[in-house]
């Protein structure tokens, strides 16, 4: 096996002038570095002549456009704008000025730029007759340049020739002219006038510009006039019709104020009611005694009952059991007699112990129980009648006064149903009355005020005839117009400049980077290839044999250095995505398989093409299943019989392509195929999108660039250098691909990996 390490240093190019230029690659890179501004004063420095040249007839050009423009006066007029109108009824109303309402503010300026205004102020001092602002002045070098289509037109109705180019206007009647003079004159007045509010006050000014000085003080101070009389008849407007609606209103609310009384009387008289207080109270009083003996009555029966169902359970019960019920123990009477039994009790068992069962003392207390046992039978037999009889008695007492209750909630709903009705009555008639009052007032109000119509506002100074002229400023026009040409033309240079930092042909290799290139693919312009990628036919095609030839060309150059360090591996890789490095691996493996067995191996995991450049439809088995999957080799390599090539395709697409090209699994399987092929060319991603590219180039000892024509820029090619020398990685050289006009990046920058640069880690988009 080759020691490719001791190779890495060597450079594939035996140039001097480009190890110089390598070498000055070597510094390394620094993101904080100040931009280096000598280089754009260099190329300001060179085009000097051209941009002072530009600047001069900007100015010269802009003072003649100044100096033939018609200078313009502005008078101005300040009004200040009442918050609400004034009336004659209230000392307030006539001094207070509300700032609180923005909206109405809002209102009056935009009512002073309206077409109304304008139309009366217009009417007024007859400005139909003005040239300025009906048309019939005319146009100005300066109006001529704004409108070159109208000048033209202009131009082309007074010229026989032109005539019969240009389309002519049908002639319009009277009518149609006086509208458009009219509307003229009212576009031209409303350009010429302003409305500007001032800021956080209740003062407006009014602006207007003319080519007549008086003509402009007469216009603001009649905007002024006109608006504050509009304002005037609108409101006295307003108020007759406010006065004539009320007096229609007042006699409507009238009769329903008096069908709203007729009822409520009508319902009183009906129901046989004179007044309904106090019904309300009385109602709750007796229900809440009835629900007070009802609930007494209740807890009687429940007591009773209770009393009454634990006797009957225990009926065949003694009285020592029943003694036990708190219920029937508490009762006094079978207390007493519980009492008298214990007593008899202990003195029949006292008795007991000192004489027989015959002895007239046992006898005399043992007939003394029985007797108090016989009388606790009979009164707990009474106390049973008596508990059943008084059951009887809460029961009935019960029903009865629920029976009281349930007649008096129903007398008192029909006389809350009746207060309900009573109440809607009144309030009926307390609200029309209200309403009609309301009105009746706001009638007097508006006839006693009727004649008094103050002003909405007043001027708070006059327009006066202005003595110098508004606009052009000539001198700041001319100099701003030449510092803008100055800026223009210069970032117009720097910009195209710009532009042309790119490698546009094989010679700007050596000229701007100091290296030299094996060769350059040309552009094909077939039209089958402009929306799709290029297959592998293109090198058999007869039509495009320069094509071939240039490829041809590339592989010779290539195998000389290939036989010179005794390497097999060729990784060709690119700066950015779209500048032809899978077309040129496809290509030159196809022209190295004609002289010897090589295989082409689809390194470029993230968004492999190779399978449909070869004609399939789907990923077919690749790299990715054999080292992933445990595929057969065999079975993931392809022949093209027509070039004699192998390929390995790139496979399915996994979540970790950097890894796996990184594993010490790909680096054996290399070197196993390297036993069985003369050469083996990777196609690598692009070095600036990823960092596979490095990994890989480090794999194959070198690393072929390929260049587009008019899209890689320098600063990009060089840091693509920079990071292999950074790394020690040799260049077998460098490709020119596409030269010809430049084309859109198909890739779409360095987004297409879906991956960002500064992260050590590759994602799969």
């Amino acid at each position: 096996m080759v020691n490719h390490t001791a190779q890495r240093n060597v450079l594939h190019i035996d140039n001097p002038a480009s190890r110089l230029g390598l070498n000055s690659l070597q510094r390394p890179v620094n993101k904080d570095e100040f931009i280096d501004l000598s280089q754009y004063f260099s190329v300001i420095r060179r085009r000097a002549w051209m941009i002072i040249g530009f600047t001069f007839l900007a100015a010269l050009l802009a003072a003649l456009i100044t100096f033939s423009i018609t200078p313009v006066y502005r008078a101005s007029a300040v009004l200040l704008i009442e918050a609400e109108q004034r009336k004659a009824v209230s000392i307030e109303d006539v001094i207070g000025v509300d700032t609180s309402k923005q909206e109405y503010y809002l209102t009056q300026f935009e009512l002073l730029k309206s077409r109304t205004i304008a139309q009366k102020v217009i009417q007024g001092l007859q400005l139909e007759q003005y040239p300025e602002l009906n048309g019939e002045q005319a146009d100005s070098g300066w109006m001529q340049l704004k409108n070159p289509l109208e000048t033209l037109y202009n131009l082309g109705a007074h010229s026989p020739l032109l005539l019969s180019l240009l389309p002519l206007r049908e002639p319009l009647s009277e009518q149609m002219l006086l509208q458009k003079r009219q509307q003229t004159v009212m576009e031209n007045f409303r350009k010429r006038l302003s409305i500007s509010p001032l800021r956080k006050t209740q003062l407006v000014k009014i602006i207007f510009e003319s080519e007549d000085p008086q003509l402009a003080a007469q216009v603001a101070n009649a905007v002024g006039e006109a608006y504050i009389e509009n304002n005037r008849e609108s409101r006295l407007y307003a108020n007759q019709e406010a006065s004539t609606w009320l007096e229609t209103r007042l006699d409507k609310l009238r009769a329903l104020v008096e069908q709203s009384e007729s009822r409520q009387a009508d319902f009183l008289t009906s129901e046989g009611l004179v007044d309904v207080s106090g019904v309300d109270s009385l109602a709750s009083n007796e229900l809440n005694d009835l629900s007070r003996r009802l609930s007494d009555a209740r807890d009687r029966r429940v007591a009773a009952e209770s009393l009454y169902y634990v006797l009957q359970d225990n009926r065949n019960a003694g009285l020592a059991e029943l003694s036990s019920i708190s219920v029937i123990s508490n009762h006094p009477q079978l207390r007493d007699v519980r009492v008298a039994e214990i007593e008899a009790e202990r003195l029949v068992s006292e008795l007991s112990k000192r004489y027989g069962p015959k002895h007239d003392k046992m006898i005399q207390a043992q007939a003394q129980l029985a007797a108090v046992r016989e009388r606790a039978g009979r009164v707990l037999n009474d106390l049973a009648t008596g508990i059943e009889k008084e059951l009887r008695g809460a029961v009935k007492q019960e029903n009865s006064i629920q029976a009281e209750l349930a007649s008096k909630k129903t007398q008192f709903q029909a006389i809350a149903v009746k207060r309900a009705t009573y109440d809607a009555l009144k309030r009926e008639v307390d609200s029309n009355r209200k309403l009609y009052d309301l009105f009746l007032n706001r009638q007097k109000e508006t006839a006693a005020t009727n004649d008094f119509q103050s002003a909405v506002a007043r001027f708070s100074d006059r327009a006066v005839i202005p003595l110098d002229p508004a606009k052009p400023n000539k001198g700041l026009i001319i100099a701003l117009v030449a510092l803008a040409s100055l800026l223009f033309s210069m970032v117009l240079v720097l910009i195209t400049d710009a532009f042309h930092n790119t490698i546009e042909k094989s010679s700007d290799i050596q000229e701007k980077l100091g290296l030299h290139p094996l060769g350059a693919i040309p552009k094909i312009n077939a039209k089958k290839y402009k929306n799709k990628l290029m297959d592998s036919q293109v090198f058999f095609d007869e039509k495009q044999r320069y094509f071939s030839e240039s490829i041809r060309t590339i592989r010779t150059s290539l195998l000389f250095n290939l036989v010179n360090n005794q390497r097999k591996r060729v990784c060709i890789t690119s700066s950015v995505p779209g500048e032809g490095k899978s077309t040129t691996a496809m290509n030159l493996a196809m022209a190295m398989a004609g002289m010897e067995k090589v295989l082409l191996i689809e390194a470029d995991l993230r968004k492999p093409s190779l399978s449909e450049r070869f004609g399939f439809n789907q990923n077919p088995l690749g790299l990715t299943n054999h080292l992933v999957m445990g595929a057969e080799l065999s079975d993931c390599i392809y022949h093209h019989k027509k070039s004699g090539l192998d390929t390995l395709f790139g496979g399915m697409l996994i979540p970790n392509p950097q890894e796996l090209l990184a594993s010490n699994k790909f680096a054996m399987l290399i070197e196993q195929l390297e036993q069985r092929y003369d050469k083996i060319v990777i196609d690598s991603p692009p070095l600036l999108a990823v960092s596979d590219g490095l990994l890989l180039s480090r794999l194959a000892g070198a690393a072929l660039l390929v260049v587009q024509a008019g899209s890689t820029n320098i600063k990009q090619l060089n840091s693509s250098l920079e990071s292999l020398i950074k790394h020690d990685i040799a260049i077998d050289g460098v490709v020119i691909n596409k030269a010809s006009p430049k084309q859109k990046n198909e890739y779409g920058d360095y987004q297409y990996y879906g991956y960002q640069n500064q992260s050590g880690k590759a994602t799969q988009s």
